[in-house]
């Protein structure tokens, strides 16, 4: 019961972009907007899945970690709208300049490395990776 809940409250920051972008709500610069507030998302989304083990350790609530896969692949989410902003709709996918920008300011080389951080995270969060895997998925997933 609380999965679903918890699924549908992490689309709300979502939800309300696409609202405040069909009500012209997004300011003056919308493409900013969008890009600061997914990255923010994505940022929020990996501080609370990464809480979710202290939290446990200190409260005994051993229920949050089944929630702790899908915090986590809805920060993968939001972190993916953000790269997809920036490099679609601000950068119109001038490779040449994006990779400029990844070396010349620090704060896209630290969101693009945390977004190479995150992708194989994402992608071996299913089932059948944790199978084959074995003991290398736990040490991949503890490198966050």
């Amino acid at each position: 019961m609380v999965k679903p809940l918890v699924f549908m409250l992490s689309l709300i920051p979502f939800l309300i972009l696409i609202w405040r972008g069909f009500h012209d709500e997004l300011g003056a610069n919308p493409v900013e907007t969008l890009t600061h507030e997914t990255g923010l998302w994505g940022l929020y989304f990996l501080l609370i899945t990464l809480a979710i083990t202290p939290i446990k350790k200190l409260s005994g609530m051993l229920w949050l970690v089944g929630l702790r896969r899908m915090l986590g692949l809805f920060a993968f989410f939001y972190a993916c709208l953000h790269l997809t902003i920036y490099t679609w709709l601000d950068q119109y996918f001038l490779w040449d300049a994006i990779v400029e920008d990844i070396f010349k300011r620090p704060y896209i080389t630290l969101g693009f490395s945390a977004w190479l951080m995150l992708l194989p995270l994402a992608l071996t969060s299913n089932r059948f990776s944790i199978r084959k895997l074995g003991t290398k998925w736990k040490r991949l997933h503890r490198l966050v």
